[in-house]
């Protein structure tokens, strides 16, 4: 019985890699480059628990320094963008972006467009590829995810504001170096191991709220985990063999859009600071 289960699991996850990307090396090795950029959110949607403030990215002085990480970027010549937009609005993002292209639009506040259109643009590529979902998955019962009620249940009020503090005190570090820095410095910021390294910590932090019973924070960073995942999916299902993917995204997805990307093997994974930036030379691994 061991044996037949270890050799369905394996054909099992065959079937489910067979629809991971339209094309596979034979040989094990990378079919495809990618780079994560990591954005601050520009647009200031407000959705996170503690959440920075952008100044206006209109401005002339923040629209200098975007063409400039544009620029960058463009070194790094992207076959495909993928963005932080829900998959089911493929056709309004096409229809946005042809039109900024053509000049008929003007680009919004958000990351997605500021850099992802204008990069497209600049490349000639003609789609941007809506890669999010953030969908309920298998834990429907909102009450399971709740963690700050959880921690109000369970008697956790100080485990879940020594959680909050932690998050509170590097967003207002963000917000302060976001004040002092060009855009191209704040996404080296966002995308450099000591920020990482905090964003992992606060999942870790935030999974711990909860009983082994009723383990609600570990239920919510399973559903971050699965959103990921789904995320990461669309990203590979449209990676085609000799592919230059650039992902724009949230900076908090950073970790494990760049984690499940090195695990796939499907990639050459390119480190974003090398990219922005003109001191570093910019070379494919």
């Amino acid at each position: 019985m061991a044996w037949r289960h270890t050799v369905t699991s394996v054909i099992f996850a065959a079937a489910l890699m067979s629809g991971v990307a339209h094309a596979k090396s034979t040989d094990g090795r990378p079919i495809a480059d990618y780079l994560l950029i990591g954005s601050y959110h520009m647009s200031n949607p407000g959705r996170d628990l503690e959440n920075m403030t952008a100044d206006d990215v209109l401005g002339e002085k923040r629209q200098q320094e975007i063409a400039d990480v544009a620029r960058l970027l463009e070194r790094y010549r992207p076959t495909k963008i993928m963005v932080e937009v829900d998959s089911a609005r493929q056709a309004e993002l096409q229809h946005n972006f042809a039109a900024s292209c053509k000049g008929k639009r003007t680009l919004s506040r958000s990351e997605s467009e500021q850099l992802g259109f204008r990069i497209a643009c600049a490349r000639d590529l003609g789609k941007v590829y809506a890669v999010d979902w953030n969908g309920q998955g298998p834990i429907t019962d909102k009450a399971r995810i709740d963690y700050a009620a959880a921690a109000d249940t369970y008697g956790q009020q100080e485990e879940y504001a020594a959680f909050k503090a932690m998050v509170k005190a590097q967003v207002e570090k963000d917000q302060r170096l976001l004040g002092n820095v060009t855009v191209a410095e704040a996404l080296r910021h966002f995308n450099g191991a000591p920020w990482l390294d905090w964003n992992a910590a606060t999942y870790y932090r935030l999974g711990l709220l909860g009983t082994p019973e009723d383990p609600v924070g570990a239920n919510w960073v399973q559903s971050w985990y699965g959103r990921n995942l789904m995320i990461f999916n669309a990203i590979a299902r449209a990676t085609n063999a000799g592919d230059r993917v650039l992902v724009i995204y949230g900076a908090g997805h950073g970790n494990l859009l760049r984690q499940l990307a090195e695990d796939s093997g499907l990639y050459r994974i390119h480190d974003p600071a090398g990219w922005l930036s003109d001191t570093k030379p910019a070379e494919s691994p």
